[in-house]
Formats: structure tokens, C-alpha cells, sequence
């Protein structure tokens, strides 16, 4: 089954070593005006989620950001 959409939403959950990501996307404006989504769900590795998240950075053009360094303040109060 191939389904074509607009990505408008996804959100995850954790389940040990593995990830459930739930991507929701619409067909047309009339299905987003409705707020009624197509709903995908794909059990993944986190190895898996690391990979597609690198993929999609390289695909973006963009780069991974680089942790910032923790000012003084949360240093000393956490």
C-alpha cells in the first residue's frame, strides 16, 4: 500500500530498546480543515530511529545541532 499525504504532525513513545513513532498526515486541505489525519504507526530500534534521523539531516542539507555548553549557572544549580 503506497499513501501519498502532507506531513502534520508525529509524536513517540519509548518502550526499551525500541521506539513506536506515530506519523500523522492529511490528503487534502478539506481532510486538514477537518483535523482528521491518516494515521501510521512503525515499531522501530532505536538504531533505527538514529539512522532515519541521520538520513533525514543529510537529506535536509542541514546539520546535526551541537550540544551548547551549560552556563554557570545550571552548572552550579543543575
Amino acid at each position: 500500500m503506497e499513501s501519498h499525504g502532507a506531513l502534520v504532525g508525529w509524536t513517540h513513545s519509548s518502550a526499551g530498546d525500541h521506539l513506536m513513532l506515530r506519523v500523522e498526515s492529511v490528503r487534502s486541505k478539506a481532510a486538514a480543515d477537518r483535523r482528521d489525519p491518516d494515521i501510521f504507526r512503525f515499531l522501530m530500534t532505536k538504531q533505527q530511529a538514529v539512522v532515519l534521523g541521520t538520513y533525514l539531516i543529510e537529506l535536509s542539507g542541514q546539520s546535526a545541532s551541537e550540544p551548547k555548553d551549560r552556563s554557570w549557572f545550571r552548572r552550579l544549580f543543575g
